[in-house]
């Protein structure tokens, strides 16, 4: 079951740091705010990626206690909790990159990992576009930046394609801007290719997209052959966990001595208050 606690008093004056530290390019900032995602190149070498797929095979074809393999349909299956499947799956939820990213959108030193899944796409696959902004009912996707450059997203995903996708062929795809609306989309029935303000966001295998789940977003089905995606999820340091990603004690105790690692597989803490602060100066 999920748990929320309060980190020690030996761990609060870290775990408040790094609010506003963040080195990673303005434009890079202003982007993410007007558009809402950002693409990030060659996240995965070759050799990663091809481990990756190996990985997400093996465990489509035999679920184990730690991960579960489910088939949104015949086309499609999530595999959760992907990183309980170690190498290259484990590695990719922790990436220097991706982490400088998420500190700045998220809370500075306070976000987790809430979530990661395998995804397996096929010819047929389908999913529909999520609503995004205002009228998104989720909660957890909430948006805010405010004047001085300080983000508060309530969750941020990391997409990375271990297949190339391109002409809508199984690509991402996205409404730009859309996670600022005030007004819900009208194309809950809308076949994807006709909604003139969906952006194909094509991705070589390795790189990856970052983008707050308050935008409205959606796959196009694979035309040839199966897709497959890494995807993981991140909150803030009180997000509770996505149902059945709870780490198995095996992989907390491997990830032990891994600082970036076992601080986004924390429970779940709310942030200290300035009372706390102050007992650790």
């Amino acid at each position: 079951m999920n748990r929320i606690k309060r980190p020690t008093e030996a761990d609060v004056f870290d775990l408040q740091t790094g609010i506003g530290e963040s080195d990673i390019p303005f434009e890079d900032k202003h982007f993410f705010d007007i558009a809402g995602y950002l693409v990030l190149e060659d996240l995965l070498t070759p050799d990663q990626v091809a481990q990756a797929r190996d990985t997400l095979s093996s465990v489509a074809a035999a679920s184990t206690e730690n991960m579960t393999v489910l088939s949104r349909s015949p086309a499609e299956k999530e595999l959760i909790n992907i990183i309980e499947g170690g190498g290259t799956v484990e590695d990719a939820m922790a990436l220097p990159r991706v982490i400088e990213y998420v500190q700045a959108f998220i809370w500075g030193n306070q976000y987790r990992l809430v979530g990661s899944r395998g995804i397996l796409r096929t010819p047929g696959a389908h999913t529909p576009l999520t609503q995004g902004g205002r009228a998104d009912p989720r909660r957890y996707a909430r948006y805010r930046c405010f004047g001085d450059g300080q983000f508060r997203c309530l969750m941020i995903t990391c997409l990375i394609a271990l297949c190339d996708t391109a002409n809508g062929d199984g690509v991402f795809c996205a409404i730009p801007a859309s996670h600022k609306a005030n007004l819900p989309h009208p194309y809950a029935d809308t076949d994807l290719n006709a909604i003139p303000s969906l952006r194909e966001i094509p991705l070589q295998a390795g790189a990856g997209v970052l983008f707050t789940e308050n935008l409205s977003h959606a796959f196009k089905p694979p035309a040839r052959r199966m897709q497959a995606w890494l995807s993981y999820q991140y909150g803030p340091s009180y997000m509770v966990n996505c149902p059945g990603c709870e780490p198995s004690a095996g992989l907390l105790a491997r990830t032990a001595d891994d600082p970036d690692k076992s601080h986004l597989l924390l429970e779940p803490y709310y942030h200290p208050t300035g009372s706390q602060k102050k007992k650790t100066m």
